[in-house]
């Protein structure tokens, strides 16, 4: 196993063992140890930026991964799964948990009240990275599996 696929997978790894335990956490505890959405900033528990940045770097290491074959099979079409996974994820970090914890809207685009509490949608958004993040977990292991 070369450096590309250890760090890959390392990295990835962790990130997939890391929003497990934010998913449990959410699972276990009725309410967040962080202050309410609605009554203050609730944070992502690694800082924002650096979640997104870790994230966004695993990313562009799992393409640089996915490049290196040549050829179709099963382990290039894989490693692409695992980018689309993951790119998915990072969309997701930017594009939801991040808005929602800095400054969490009261209302729609219509100007109709959020009828779900932000706290419930925010428990659903984690629950959806994470199992886009463990599908992108387990078809990179996969990849790594048939390419040896």
């Amino acid at each position: 196993m070369d450096w590309l696929k250890f760090s890959v997978l390392v990295l990835t790894g962790l990130f997939a063992v890391y929003e497990y335990a934010i998913v449990r956490r959410f699972m276990v505890l009725e309410k967040p140890t962080q202050p309410d959405i609605g009554g203050g900033k609730v944070r992502h528990p690694l800082s924002t930026l650096i979640y997104v940045l870790l994230l966004g770097t695993d990313v562009l290491a799992t393409v640089i991964y996915a490049l290196r074959f040549q050829s179709g099979g099963v382990a290039n079409a894989t490693a692409w799964a695992a980018v689309f996974s993951l790119g998915v994820c990072l969309a997701i970090a930017i594009w939801w948990i991040v808005p929602l914890g800095d400054s969490p809207p009261t209302e729609d685009f219509h100007n109709i009240p959020v009828p779900v509490s932000l706290e419930q949608t925010l428990r659903a958004v984690q629950i959806a990275s994470a199992s886009f993040f463990l599908l992108g977990f387990v078809c990179l292991c996969a990849s790594v599996a048939s390419s040896s």
